[in-house]
């Protein structure tokens, strides 16, 4: 058997037999050739034996002719043309090969990954209602969510059931051939994070789906307070507008109290509880009075104005939740400063100049449109939400409208026959560590995907993920994904250990050769033994230099599998995402694709 990627050759198997029988081939390809020749030309009887009639060649019993040596010329030249051709396809099949193919014959192959090839997952999107007859462009995929193809160029894809996780360290491609080309053929709405803009420059015009005259016919949605991709405030979106209760005040206290540093902050077993609480005392009582969230921080840096939401509550009937509103009102000064000093802190993307116009109307003549979530959901819209980690993070408001979004789809399918959504949404939560710090999300991961809501989270490593969700948390989101790849770029030697034991072992026959001279210049010896062992099929040195342009696969019910990915330069709607570059990035200049390259800097 081959050795494995990243190990040594076998032994070599040169010796003395191989030279015998190379020197048999050549006199029977000599004599079949000169045969051959002979009976051609014609002008005496021939055998109808190759060796027999070199014999008789040999011994003048048959004569060499002039025509025979143009046929064997002939033949020679016939041959050495078919031969290049033959050198020539080897070569330009084996430049296309990756150096961890070989060890795709130890893994899944045919009816192994049957359940993620076109007819299953055809079938599966036949069976949730998912038909071609809400496709709202040709190139809209109906069947799932694209994940590459097998090496043999099968496409093979996720079924709206599933969900994804993906690991790639940077510059692997993740963005050029995992989720442009999922938010390109995605059939409903799109929910997109990043912490750029290039996937919004690459799919925004795609995803307008615009007519023959060139007028979009979906609205884009892109959320921007940092001003990632400068895009202006003409809509907003009030983050109250999904509390409805003390429980949903509370998961969004939840995701300002993840902050910046998610589970890497150093919590204080009192202080941090106590401030996320008040916090979601004064979101429950802002959202009642029908205030901007920007209010929830006023008053918690003017404390005094906590008085006025212990009225909202009481008036709204949650006399428990303002009694402890009030109690920490009158704690003693060390006590509350460290409480509401804290939740200060949680609710700092608040105080943002630039944040108010995209979370609140800017006074009583501000006509711009408030984003309706649900109608957002059911027109199949896309909704781009864009944050940078560190100083001045709006971190907390991209979870935060995550979180609004898929729950509200999830009360849509609700509603909706079968408990789903009648057309599927994807959420492609790019940097979801740096931009979507939602630490229950693990917990709803499987919940979702019956809800026909399909995440795909992706991570730079599995540390990056322990450091969001924790180590239990991170492990269920792993176990909760139907479809796990991995794209390279991991130098996490535990991870990848532990990824090379998930791949699988296989059992490899080892060659040893022992060749020794006899003393004097007599005789030697030679003896060759094979024996078998178990090993993994990769290493860790394997998985950490994993080539681009493959995936390793990891599906539910499957072995794992080795993936080739497609760029979107590969797909039919390449030209629109070129003229959405043309229009939408700032710095597009030049045709974004050149003889089939990428364009430049964009191998996220």
């Amino acid at each position: 058997m081959a050795a494995t990627p990243g190990k040594a050759a076998e032994p070599a198997r040169g010796g003395p037999e191989w030279l015998i029988l190379a020197g048999i081939g050549v006199f029977a390809l000599a004599c079949t050739a000169t045969w051959a020749a002979l009976r051609l030309a014609g002008g005496q009887a021939v055998s109808g034996n190759p060796f027999a009639t070199a014999i008789e060649l040999a011994t003048g019993k048959v004569r060499w002719s002039t025509a025979a040596t143009v046929w064997l010329a002939l033949m020679g030249t016939a041959l050495a043309i078919v031969a290049g051709i033959g050198v020539w396809v080897w070569s330009r099949r084996r430049s296309r090969r990756s150096r961890v193919d070989t060890a795709q014959q130890h893994l899944g192959n045919g009816k192994d990954i049957a359940s993620v090839m076109s007819k299953a997952v055809t079938a599966k999107a036949a069976s949730l209602g998912v038909t071609d007859a809400t496709a709202p462009a040709t190139f809209t995929t109906m069947i799932g969510v694209p994940l590459g193809t097998t090496l043999a160029g099968t496409p093979v894809y996720g079924s709206w059931e599933d969900m994804h996780l993906d690991i790639w360290g940077p510059r692997q491609g993740k963005s050029t051939s995992r989720i442009i080309p999922a938010i390109c053929e995605a059939p409903g709405a799109v929910l997109a994070t990043e912490n750029k803009r290039g996937n919004l420059d690459h799919t925004r015009l795609v995803r307008e789906f615009r007519d023959e005259h060139g007028n979009p016919t979906r609205q884009v949605w892109v959320f921007d307070p940092q001003a990632v991709a400068n895009e202006q405030p003409w809509w907003f979106w009030n983050p109250l507008s999904y509390v409805t209760d003390e429980t949903r005040a509370e998961e969004l206290a939840q995701l300002f109290g993840a902050g910046e540093d998610g589970q890497d902050a150093k919590k204080d077993p009192y202080f941090d509880p106590e401030g996320e609480d008040l916090l979601a005392n004064l979101i429950l009582a802002s959202a009642l009075a029908g205030e901007p969230i920007t209010t929830v921080y006023e008053r918690l840096v003017v404390r005094d104005r906590g008085h006025e939401a212990v009225a909202v509550l009481d008036e709204h009937d949650y006399p428990l939740i303002a009694q402890a509103l009030n109690a920490r009102l009158n704690y003693a000064a060390k006590q509350a400063d460290g409480i509401w000093g804290t939740a200060i802190k949680m609710a700092k993307c608040l105080r943002g100049r630039n944040v108010r116009p995209w979370v609140a109307p800017t006074g009583p003549d501000d006509d711009r449109p408030e984003l309706d979530l649900a109608g957002y959901v059911q027109r199949g819209e896309t909704l781009y939400c864009l944050s940078r980690e560190g100083v001045g993070s709006v971190g907390p408001l991209v979870a935060a409208l995550t979180m609004a979004a898929t729950k509200t789809a999830e009360a849509i399918a609700t509603d909706s026959p079968g408990g789903r959504l009648p057309v599927p949404m994807l959420c492609a939560l790019d940097e979801a560590a740096n931009v979507v710090r939602w630490p229950d999300l693990p917990k709803l991961y499987s919940h979702f995907g019956s809800r026909g809501i399909v995440i795909l989270t992706i991570l730079q490593s599995w540390s990056q993920g322990i450091g969001v969700f924790g180590d239990r948390p991170m492990k269920l989101l792993e176990s909760s994904s139907n479809i796990y790849i991995y794209g390279g770029n991991v130098r996490e030697s535990a991870y990848l250990e532990s990824l090379a034991k998930l791949a699988g072992q296989y059992y490899r026959q080892a060659r040893n050769i022992s060749d020794s001279t006899g003393r004097g210049g007599g005789g030697g010896s030679r003896s060759v033994s094979i024996h078998t062992t178990l090993e993994n099929i990769f290493t860790a040195r394997d998985l950490a230099s994993w080539p681009r342009g493959r995936l390793l696969l990891f599906s539910a019910g499957n072995p794992p599998t080795i993936l080739q990915t497609v760029p979107w330069w590969d797909k039919p709607y390449a030209a629109l995402i070129t003229q959405s570059l043309a229009e939408y990035s700032p710095d597009a200049k030049e045709p974004a694709v050149a003889e089939g390259r990428a364009p430049a800097g964009d191998a996220a």
